[in-house]
């Protein structure tokens, strides 16, 4: 077997499997190159995060799985796993200086993906609107004139007695979009409730609104989910 195909079969020194050729692209694939590092970098963005609260915001993971990538992810200097001498034990994870990099780029794979690849929900495909909504910053992060405000988007709950509603709370701070650290403490410029399948259809290529109750600043709220990213043409 040649030396070349030989190599394909060994790890770096980084602990991951190299992807056949000798090139930064192929480096930075083999350490970042797949959906769950990608997404833990994009989670992690916004702050450091212990590690149950990090897989309840990544449904369709197993402890396992992402335990594995964490793993992973510390040993190629993407994040920090800080243990706390509390009862019960806390773990904390943060990126480092290398993971909030690849979180930029993936950010822009994601406004990338919005703009190309975006459809309605598939076959086999899990529907989860919260973990399109924490992704609010990210995919208006190319808007910097947005006009200031506060924004609370509400999934409602499925039925009385389910699980309560699901707030995200937002602001507006020069012309940027940030996630708010203190959800519901005053009342926001502008507050969009609907259930899943509303926000779905809010949120997918028909941007079909019409399933909200917007409240408050509807000019404000227009404006924000006005500026995500359009998909585009296939053969444009």
């Amino acid at each position: 077997m040649p030396d070349s195909e030989r190599h394909t079969d060994r790890e770096t020194t980084t602990g991951t499997r190299p992807h056949g050729q000798w090139t930064p692209l192929a480096r930075a694939l083999a350490v970042a190159g797949d959906r769950w590092t990608l997404l833990i970098a994009l989670e992690l963005a916004g702050g450091p995060l212990r590690l149950r609260a990090l897989m309840q915001q990544l449904p369709g993971s197993s402890a396992g799985v992402l335990d594995n990538h964490v793993r992973r992810m510390q040993e190629n200097g993407l994040l920090t796993r800080s243990r706390f001498r509390e009862m019960p034990p806390r773990v904390e994870l943060a990126l480092t200086r290398s993971g909030a990099e690849l979180a930029v780029i993936a950010g822009a794979l994601a406004r990338w993906g919005m703009r190309n690849t975006w459809s309605e929900p598939g076959d086999g495909e899990r529907v989860e609107v919260s973990a399109v909504l924490r992704l609010l910053p990210v995919l208006l992060a190319e808007e910097g004139a947005l006009p200031p405000g506060t924004f609370e988007a509400v999934v409602a709950a499925a039925a009385p007695g389910a699980e309560d509603a699901r707030r995200h709370v937002f602001a507006v701070r020069g012309g940027s979009l940030l996630t708010h650290p203190e959800a519901g403490a005053k009342r926001p410029t502008a507050r969009a409730t609907g259930s899943e399948a509303a926000w779905v259809a809010a949120l997918g290529p028909a941007r079909d609104r019409t399933g909200l109750h917007l409240s408050g600043s509807r000019r404000f709220a227009t404006a924000l989910l006005d500026a995500l990213p359009r998909p585009q043409p296939q053969f444009g």
